[in-house]
């Protein structure tokens, strides 16, 4: 995250220099303040913070339910916008997120393979 900090400074003052001057005299103290906390939310929340938690989560959990988790993004993020931006979804999208649901509960709850099996194939 150092690395990633270092290289867009370094190309902000290489390629934005002129602007970024030309927007810190021009603006007045509350934009300054906005785009200060805008920053800190995105490099500490975003990039710090939750690739964190992220890591010790699938850790925690094991890579195959991790992954239903990781997997259900679009989902969540169809229900987000639905409810906090009043974006419409048709039956075609309820059916999907219904399915995709179901889907998910059925591969959380299958049982684990038994590390120890002496068959070739020992999947459920």
């Amino acid at each position: 995250m150092v690395t990633q900090s270092l290289l867009a400074l370094s190309m902000l003052s290489l390629f934005g220099r002129q602007e970024t001057l030309d927007f810190l005299s021009n603006s007045s103290a509350d934009d300054l303040k906005l785009v200060g906390i805008v920053a800190l939310w995105s490099g500490l929340a975003v990039n710090c913070v939750a690739p964190y938690l992220q890591v010790s989560g699938q850790q925690a959990v094991g890579p195959a339910r991790a992954q239903i988790l990781y997997a259900s993004q679009p989902l969540w993020a169809a229900v987000m916008s639905f409810f906090l931006l009043g974006e419409a979804c048709g039956i075609e999208g309820f059916s999907g997120g219904a399915l995709f649901l179901v889907a998910m509960f059925l591969a959380a709850t299958a049982e684990n393979p038994d590390p120890n099996c002496p068959a070739k194939e020992c999947e459920v």
